[in-house]
């Protein structure tokens, strides 16, 4: 798999809320053949900025009309860029396993 897939994620809910989600995105791990998915969820991302115009939209809409393909695929951009963006605390922990190793010998 080297592409994103978006898709409607139907009738499944968050682990973690239960709320109904509306996408969900497979995204290639690099260097890896996994891949790992996110979730659009209308109460676990409430608060995240790049989120609020997918979650409006979908709360006003079952699916994509076809005009607002254009619109949608914007907003899906945003959001897929802040998911695959390096999470700080997660290099901060490998460089602290890295540190903690080299400091062994």
């Amino acid at each position: 798999m080297n592409a994103v897939e978006v898709r409607a994620a139907g009738d499944a809910r968050c682990g973690s809320c239960t709320e109904r989600l509306y996408l969900t995105a497979s995204i290639p791990v690099p260097q890896s053949r996994r891949s790992r998915v996110v979730q659009l969820c209308p109460g676990c991302d409430a608060g995240r900025p790049e989120a609020q115009g997918l979650l409006a939209y979908f709360a006003e809409h079952q699916q994509v009309r076809p005009e607002d393909m254009q619109r949608v695929s914007d907003l899906v951009g945003r959001w897929l860029e802040a998911a695959t963006r390096p999470d700080p605390q997660e290099n901060s922990l490998a460089a602290d396993v890295a540190a903690w190793w080299s400091g062994r010998g």
